[in-house]
């Protein structure tokens, strides 16, 4: 981090207030820091759905979940119960969980060249603005996961569950009946803790991004087509949109600045998932910090990588029928597997024998399917 003065006021200063960015701030005032943290809106609470597994909580206490899914299940032609509890967050508790007690609050929206400009204020600076801190890119050709979803009393959502106690992915067809060449989406349904539902079809990853009209009508069109009202669907009392960036922000960090949660690579390629890694990277960064050690990177590319990359290049490429031979066969792989699969920890060797375990258990028609999605060549902003 050269070229930073001797006299600098802060020791660290995080842009960006979500949860990597407050994680990371609280992490480091805990650790005797002086941090500076800015944002536009410091007091806003987070609006998304944040979900987490229940092995991955760590050190926060049991007030910031808002609800817990025990197993939910996964569907594709078959139905899987997951091995692992499912979290849903509460944002307002989350954020009190990690307090700012101690840490100077900025509110101000800055660009790339106002961050690096903190350089003179702290030794070490640090980019948490997410993915998009310009808002959406019109047009936008790089790898995206979308979501549209709904919120729903639970009587009401009752017919869409099938039974289940939460949905993380149900891949069956019932959004289009058999088109089977159309880019797949899932149903994620899982029950707020508060007496209500949230069904949201998901596009786990497209280049472009799936619109969001297209995945409201695929949700309309499944959930009436499981026999729920049409008003409970069409006048719900909440909505969610949703859009996350594969890759992160595809591009450095400004000179002498380091990248944190989605604004870096915090994000698994594969899942999406980001919330439960940043925020535990957040406290082995803060006590990094605290040691007088600065990385190099926040999440430095490693070996592991490259078999996201693979299984990215393959979600991309997949049609309807080989997505639902893949899942299947996640479904029926041991709980370490799946977990190895899912998490933004893993490391290479379990990441390669999660995804090996995959393709040996798919049938021969699927890892054809498999092997040319992967090893094929990339379409149009795929990367």
């Amino acid at each position: 981090m050269g070229g930073v003065s001797a006299s600098s006021r802060f020791d660290v200063a995080v842009v960006g207030l979500g949860p990597a960015g407050r994680a990371l701030a609280s992490r480091a005032a805990a650790q005797g820091l002086l941090v500076l943290a800015v944002d536009p809106r410091p007091d806003a609470v987070w609006s998304p759905t944040y979900g987490i597994w229940a092995d991955e909580l760590g050190d926060l206490p049991p007030s910031v979940i808002r609800s817990r899914v025990a197993r939910p299940e996964l569907r594709a032609h078959g139905v899987y119960r997951l091995p692992r509890d499912y979290l849903v967050l509460d944002n307002p508790a989350l954020q009190a969980a990690l307090p700012l007690d101690g840490v100077a609050v900025r509110r101000e929206r800055l660009d790339d060249d106002g961050v690096a400009a903190l350089r003179a204020e702290a030794r070490v600076v640090v980019d948490a603005r997410g993915a998009r801190p310009d808002g959406i890119v019109p047009g936008d050709p790089s790898p995206a996961q979308t979501a549209f979803g709904i919120v729903v009393p639970a009587d009401d959502a009752a017919p869409a569950l099938q039974g289940a106690t939460g949905l993380l992915m149900d891949w069956r067809t019932d959004w289009a009946g058999d088109e089977a060449g159309e880019t797949p989406t899932f149903l994620y349904a899982i029950p707020l803790g508060d007496g209500t539902v949230l069904l949201e079809e998901t596009c786990l990853a497209a280049a472009p991004g799936l619109p969001i009209p297209e995945l409201k009508a695929r949700l309309r069109r499944r959930l009436l087509a499981r026999g729920m009202a049409e008003a409970a669907v069409d006048h719900p009392l909440e909505r969610e949109v949703v859009r996350i960036p594969m890759r992160g922000r595809a591009r450095p960090a400004p000179a002498g600045v380091l990248a944190a949660g989605t604004a870096g690579r915090g994000g698994n390629l594969v899942t999406g998932y980001s919330v439960a890694h940043s925020m535990a990277r957040a406290g082995s960064l803060a006590a990094e910090l605290a040691a007088g050690r600065a990385p190099r990177a926040v999440d430095a590319r490693g070996p592991a990588d490259v078999f996201r990359e693979m299984g990215l290049r393959a979600l991309l490429r997949l049609d309807v029928a080989g997505t639902l031979g893949l899942f299947d066969a996640f479904g029926r792989l041991p709980a370490s597997a799946q977990r190895d699969f899912m998490s933004r920890d893993s490391t290479a060797p379990g990441l390669a024998r999660a995804m090996w375990g995959m393709f040996v258990g798919m049938s021969a028609c699927d890892r054809g399917r498999l092997i040319a999605a992967t090893l094929g060549p990339p379409s149009l902003g795929q990367g």
